[in-house]
C-alpha cells in the first residue's frame, strides 16, 4: 500500500505520530508521500520525513493561503532552496484553486496566479504536482490544458468532480487522479462513484488525505495512512476486480509519478 497524500505534520498526530507511521508500515504499507502547504508545515513534514526512509514530501503552497502571503515574489525563491536542500522532496503540491471558501473573483485571481507560478517551477524542476480542486473544475481545466503545462505530470488529489469534469480532464496528457475516503460513504448511485468507474485502473492512485475523510468503517475517526486499505477496497469493489490488483497498480503508479526510490 501506497499512501500518497497525507498530513502527518498536523497536531492531530503529535501525541502518537511514531505509532502511526510505523503502524502503517507494519501493515503491508510501503511509502507515505506527506504534504507540506505553508512554510511551517513544510519544515516540519521535512522534519518528519528525515526519520523514515520510506516517508517522502511534496511542497507548495495551498490555495487559501493567499490570506497569509503579501506578495508571491519570494515563493518561487523559497521552494527552489527547500528542494535543492531536501532530496525527500518529490513533487510540488498541493497546489491548485478552491473557490468554496472565497467567493470574491479577485481572490480567484490571487489564486490562478499563485497556481501557475508553482506550476511553471514544477516545470523547470522536471517535478510532477499533486494538484487541490474544490469547486472550480472549469478555471482548473483552462489552466491545465495550456499547453506549457501540458507536459508535467499532475494528479488531481481527493477527485471529487462529475462525470462531465472526468471525461475532460481524462483527456489531458500526463493527468492522474486519487480517490481518498469520500468513495466509501457516498451512496451508490453517487455520480463520484460513476467518475470512477470513468478511469482506468492505469490512471489511479490512492491516499488518505489524513486526518481527514477517515473512510467507512472508521469513518468519524482520525484518519491515518493504514486506513487507505479501505480506499483501495472501494475502488476494487466499485471497478469488480481484486483489491489486489488494485493496490498493486495504483503503488506502481505512485512509483511511476513521484518517481519514488522505496527498494
Amino acid at each position: 500500500m501506497i499512501d500518497t497524500h497525507t498530513h502527518l505534520d498536523f497536531e492531530n498526530f503529535n501525541e502518537d505520530r511514531d505509532d502511526v507511521i510505523e503502524n502503517f508500515f507494519k501493515d503491508n504499507g510501503r511509502a507515505i508521500v506527506s504534504i507540506g502547504v505553508n512554510e511551517e508545515r513544510i519544515q516540519k513534514t521535512i522534519e518528519i520525513s528525515k526519520e523514515y526512509k520510506n516517508v517522502f514530501v511534496s511542497v507548495g503552497f495551498h490555495p487559501e493561503e493567499i490570506e497569509n502571503l503579501e506578495n508571491f515574489d519570494d515563493i518561487e525563491k523559497y521552494l527552489k532552496k527547500v528542494i535543492k536542500e531536501n532530496d525527500k522532496v518529490v513533487a510540488i503540491g498541493e497546489i491548485g484553486l478552491d473557490y468554496f471558501h472565497s467567493k470574491k473573483e479577485s481572490e480567484h485571481q490571487k489564486q490562478k496566479e499563485l497556481f501557475e507560478i508553482q506550476l511553471k517551477l514544477a516545470k523547470e524542476l522536471s517535478l510532477p504536482v499533486v494538484v487541490h480542486c474544490r469547486d472550480a473544475y472549469a478555471d482548473m481545466f483552462e489552466i491545465l490544458s495550456k499547453e506549457e503545462y501540458l507536459e508535467i505530470s499532475k494528479v488531481l488529489h481527493c477527485y471529487c468532480g462529475e462525470p462531465e469534469h472526468t471525461k475532460r480532464f481524462s483527456e489531458l496528457k500526463n493527468l492522474m487522479f486519487s480517490f481518498t475516503g469520500n468513495i466509501t460513504f457516498v451512496k451508490d448511485d453517487n455520480f463520484l462513484l460513476e467518475s470512477l468507474k470513468m478511469i482506468p485502473i492505469e490512471k489511479i492512485m490512492t491516499e488518505t488525505d489524513c486526518p481527514f475523510l477517515a473512510p467507512v468503517p472508521q469513518r468519524g475517526k482520525r484518519n491515518e495512512p493504514k486506513f487507505v486499505r479501505y480506499v483501495i477496497e472501494k475502488i476494487a469493489e466499485v471497478k469488480k476486480i481484486s483489491a489486489e490488483k488494485v493496490e498493486q497498480q495504483a503503488d506502481q503508479n505512485a512509483i511511476d509519478f513521484f518517481k519514488l526510490d522505496i527498494s
